[in-house]
């Protein structure tokens, strides 16, 4: 069993694009009312929420009856434009059958880095957890372009989790943790189940398991979680596909991959 370092009041859930969609032409309707249904019971139960979510891209190829990514920056960000709106819809319908509000936050780097737009942000966030509305942010491809090549929001997910210091950070992908080699490759993977130290060997180790995959490949997550272990924070990579994994890791079960903090 599992023992975290503090009380799980507060928690960011980073959902990943293969979550949302298939990265081209369709919508995984089925895996977004899951994953409502279960944080829509950890919110009954007190618990404040925070999604970053990927996958406007993937809904925008989808509203348009497109079949291929394209690989213009620009294509990209329109496609993200049509797409956040389809993506919040989507949310808002789920959240609604549940009697939960959601508000959509739109950030860039730059909002992060610049210490007035990051605490306008985080005042911003505070006062939707207190009004008990989830707070559903995204990178703004629209307008900036780095999570189009690099990340997958994972760096994203990091800094709001740094930003208001929660309890927990859980990263929905398509993958069961980080493994000993790449499990869509082979099937006699193992889940590394601790990480207690993000090492050079370590990041060896994830690099030949990317294969040179940059965007929402293993390593920007693992590299955006290392800032968050060496400020006391815990974080967990897992697959959605485990029957109520959320409400199971909050209950201590050994699920996926948990980086533990060294503070």
């Amino acid at each position: 069993m599992r023992l975290f370092p503090s009380e799980i009041n507060k928690i960011v859930i980073k959902v990943s694009t293969q979550m949302i969609t298939d990265g081209v032409a369709k919508i995984y309707h089925d895996k977004i009312h899951a994953l409502v249904e279960e944080i829509a019971e950890l919110i009954n139960k007190g618990i404040s929420v925070i999604i970053v979510s990927s996958g406007a891209i993937g809904c925008g190829l989808a509203k348009l009856g497109l079949d291929k990514r394209p690989e213009s920056h620009k294509i990209l960000q329109a496609l993200s434009a049509v797409g956040q709106i389809h993506l919040m819809s989507l949310y808002q319908e789920e959240f609604n059958k549940h009697g939960i509000e959601v508000g959509q936050i739109l950030l860039s780097a730059d909002d992060m880095k610049n210490s007035v737009r990051r605490s306008n942000v985080r005042n911003t966030l505070d006062v939707l957890l207190s009004k008990g509305i989830v707070p559903i942010i995204n990178e703004n491809d629209s307008v900036a372009i780095e999570e189009l090549s690099y990340g997958d929001n994972d760096k994203l997910s990091a800094l709001v989790a740094v930003l208001l210091y929660v309890d927990l950070l859980i990263i929905l992908t398509d993958v069961p943790g980080l493994c000993d080699k790449n499990p869509k490759l082979h099937p006699n993977y193992h889940v590394i189940e601790t990480v207690e130290a993000i090492d050079d060997k370590l990041l060896k180790l994830v690099e030949d398991i990317d294969g040179g995959i940059t965007f929402g490949g293993m390593l920007s997550k693992v590299n955006a979680i290392k800032k968050l272990m060496n400020i006391g924070i815990p974080a967990i990579i897992t697959s959605f596909e485990n029957s109520s994994v959320l409400k199971r890791i909050l209950q201590g079960e050994e699920i996926g991959t948990y980086f533990v903090p060294q503070k």
